[in-house]
């Protein structure tokens, strides 16, 4: 089983967006593991309409890890949910809990979570908030691949920045050998606005990553309003076409 990290340290860069169509689009041909990470519980949100047992529950030892592994409709897609902070509230969000006040006893604790379904599915995605806390330490250190995301503006530019920084920073503090970053999306490009354009041509010129480039397409609010994939919202061609390049850079 693979294990991808979707992430960046800012919000509003459509991360969570990306993160379902990417396991969707690999839920085609595998069986994929969508884990919801993020306190917000966005993903979590566009794929059930009602969540029993949460990822938190797992964590917090207040059931086993398969409980909260539920089917999607989506063909091929399960989700460890996490319920959403506007249902929970930010006081009552067992995963907020277990961020601030269990995640730096248990280190190793999301890389042990993963392997528990490595027999049963070919990719675990991981959708991540916008921080680098511990908890997210320990969500990527479970990984085999971190993919940022980023939108075409100078704040999502310099995020981009200080998150390849951390995630540098902390393989070393952490002797982490996995976690590669071969794969950067730039999110919500328009070709219309040339600050768009020259952030992405800024981003083009660094080595050593494969970029893929999606473009700004309502499609992805949709998908979430409706709880539908993005071609059942009608999305355009070429974001169609930049999905299933990021889902083939995953299977490599």
């Amino acid at each position: 089983m693979k294990v991808i990290g979707l992430g960046l340290q800012k919000g509003g860069v459509g991360k969570t967006s990306i993160t379902v169509a990417l396991a969707t689009e690999l839920a085609k041909k595998s069986k994929v593991l969508l884990i919801d990470a993020d306190p917000q519980g966005n993903a979590s949100g566009a794929l059930l309409k009602e969540i029993g047992y949460e990822l938190a529950d797992a964590l917090l030892n207040n059931c086993s890890a398969d409980k909260p592994v539920t089917k999607t409709e989506i063909k091929n897609l399960w989700i460890m949910p996490t319920k959403p902070l506007e249902s929970e509230g930010k006081e009552k969000s067992k995963l907020r809990i277990y961020k601030k006040n269990v995640a730096t006893e248990e280190p190793f604790v999301m890389d042990d979570l993963a392997k528990e379904f490595q027999d049963q599915f070919d990719y675990c995605i991981f959708d991540t908030s916008p921080d680098f806390s511990t908890f997210e330490e320990n969500v990527f250190f479970a990984c085999d691949e971190i993919i940022p995301v980023m939108k075409c503006d100078t704040f999502s530019a310099d995020g981009l920045t200080i998150f390849l920084e951390n995630v540098n920073d902390f393989k070393r503090r952490r002797r982490c050998d996995k976690a590669q970053i071969k794969t950067i999306v730039i999110n919500e490009h328009n070709a219309s606005f040339a600050l768009d354009t020259n952030i992405k041509n800024a981003i083009l010129k660094q080595e050593g990553y494969t970029k893929i480039i999606i473009p700004q397409d309502q499609a992805f609010k949709k998908s979430q309003a409706f709880q539908k994939t993005i071609e059942e919202t009608g999305a355009k061609q070429n974001t169609l076409k930049a999905i299933a390049e990021l889902a083939k850079t995953v299977r490599g």
